[in-house]
């Protein structure tokens, strides 16, 4: 396939650091004590599915039924707290309960021995095997989200168990089983291997339940200790570790976390960011913009990962905030919560949690320089586009994506031209002419590149008539999802103006462009 897009597959590390924090009074901590595994679950509207997977060479681990009701009870109530702490006291995760009021598991034995079930790649024969399952038993499949448990293959030689699949992939999340698999064994100083596997099985659950990885701002990680999301899955049930506000903001409008019944869930909204200003003032960043969307906005994430150092984002600084109003934000996140502000460069993303648990995410980019954020991702303000048009295009790719010449022009960063690849697909070079309506004068033209597909080299001509045209010369773009200007020496008079693209940063024939527009100082 041609077309390149961003995913958000993690496949979470299970020897981490982990990071101690003094224990500070009237802060809400971990619970380490035992919990009575015989009581105390929740069910909801939508509840987790969670299979017990059994390889056909091997057998259930002894009191499973009984263990896992303990660790899927302990961690329903570090949900509960950390969701009531961040102004959310009526939510926590469903969770699938039999008569008796544990908790129910559907036991599926594989058609296959464990080596058919590897860590790498396993998921997906496991995942075959229990959709045919849910086929036959459609009243098993109560939600979209599904944790997968799996007894162990072996022991390391000290001990430590080893086994199948162990992440976290779209709504699906793997675990393990082992008879230490018990929240009796959290904190112990003599236990070496349950708090990283109940607490991976925390920490994967949070990606099958939507959460991406996050290490939390710096005052939160001195108040409350180790983000679940980061790497609490080495500190869970033994050092303070929590959930952080932008983890909440998305749980919180998730299936397993509503009342309310939908047809909707995770439906892709129609939501456009029409503008995005950012700032660095009184020590802190400052961003704000607007949007419109078919599908309310309820929580907005924000979340800067550091480039240079943070590949899976496990660091990534956090911040939430609400809508403000029906379609727009503003953010002030103090410069005192990140970690690292040496020379670097930051991906800052923003996520709009919408009604149905659908995100809508924007990536962006700036760096630090001598501890300062240069924010270079703002808009400029433009001429109005209302009466633009597109008179020609080159291509366009509307079979198999939203790639539409129009929506260049469309004033939403998130929405993009793509040039065709589903069939006949065109090559370089790739044009667009578009017509401002009136001539205006110009000497900057500002663009936005897609977060791939970008293109490198573009030629820019101007026209009053759509048929004379002069060459303004050609401009090579900066490869980056940022608003970029390209300044003319003297200002120009135009009503047409057409982008002859010529060269592709990837090398590949396809073209992308999320938007463009003009200007005059």
């Amino acid at each position: 396939m041609k077309k390149s897009s961003l995913s958000l597959i993690c496949l979470a590390g299970l020897f981490l650091i982990a990071l101690g924090c003094k224990k500070l009074p009237g802060i809400p901590t971990e619970e380490t004590v035992a919990v009575d595994a015989n009581s105390g679950l929740h069910s909801g509207t939508y509840n987790l599915n969670i299979v017990y997977f059994i390889p056909s060479n091997l057998d259930t681990v002894a009191r499973y039924q009984q263990r896992l009701n303990g660790v899927m009870l302990h961690t329903q109530r570090f949900i509960t707290k950390w969701m009531a702490q961040w102004g959310y006291s009526n939510k926590t995760i469903g969770l699938p309960l039999d008569a008796n009021g544990k908790l129910k598991m559907s036991v599926i034995r594989g058609s296959q021995p464990k080596e058919s079930y590897p860590y790498e790649g396993g998921a997906g024969a496991m995942m075959t095997e229990i959709n045919a399952y849910f086929a036959a038993n459609p009243g098993a499949k109560t939600s979209d989200h599904t944790l997968v448990i799996t007894p162990t293959y072996s022991y390391g030689s000290n001990g430590d168990p080893s086994g199948g699949p162990f992440y976290g992939i779209g709504r699906w999340c793997f675990a393990l089983d082992y008879t230490g698999l018990d929240t009796l064994n959290l904190g112990k100083p003599d236990d070496k291997f349950s708090t990283k596997w109940i607490g991976g099985l925390a920490h994967e659950l949070g990606h099958g339940i939507n959460l991406p990885h996050n290490g939390g701002a710096q005052s939160q990680n001195l108040l409350y200790g180790t983000s679940l999301m980061g790497t609490g899955n080495g500190t869970y049930g033994k050092a303070p570790t929590y959930l952080t506000p932008a983890d909440v903001a998305i749980l919180a409008n998730g299936q397993l976390f509503s009342n309310a019944t939908r047809t909707d869930w995770y439906s892709t909204p129609n939501c456009k960011i029409k503008k995005i200003y950012a700032k660095y003032e009184n020590n802190s960043i400052i961003v704000s913009g607007k949007y419109s969307s078919d599908k309310v906005v309820k929580d907005i994430a924000f979340y800067h990962r550091n480039t240079a150092t943070d590949n899976g984002g496990y660091a990534s600084v956090t911040f939430a905030a609400k809508p403000i109003g029906t379609d727009s934000f503003h953010v002030s996140m103090p410069l005192s919560d990140f970690r690292d502000k040496a020379n670097t460069n930051y991906e800052f993303t923003i996520r709009l949690v919408h009604e149905n648990g659908s995100i809508t995410g924007v990536p962006l980019s700036y760096s630090f320089v001598n501890g300062t954020p240069v924010l270079t991702f703002g808009d400029k303000r433009v001429y109005n586009k209302a009466n633009w048009s597109i008179t020609s295009f080159s291509s366009q790719e509307t079979a198999e994506e939203d790639g539409a010449a129009v929506n260049v022009i469309d004033d939403a960063i998130n929405t993009y031209w793509h040039s065709r690849w589903s069939s006949s697909s065109q090559s370089y070079p790739h044009t667009l002419v578009i017509n401002m309506g009136a001539q205006l004068d110009v000497n900057r033209f500002t663009l936005r590149q897609r977060d791939s597909r970008r293109v490198k080299v573009v030629e820019i001509l101007t026209s009053n008539n759509n048929n004379t045209w002069t060459s303004l010369g050609d401009f090579t773009l900066l490869n980056t999802t940022d608003s970029q200007d390209i300044i003319l020496s003297q200002v120009k008079n135009f009503r047409y103006f057409k982008l002859n693209m010529k060269s592709s940063y990837d090398g590949e024939a396809f073209a992308a462009l999320s938007e463009v527009g003009t200007y005059k100082d």
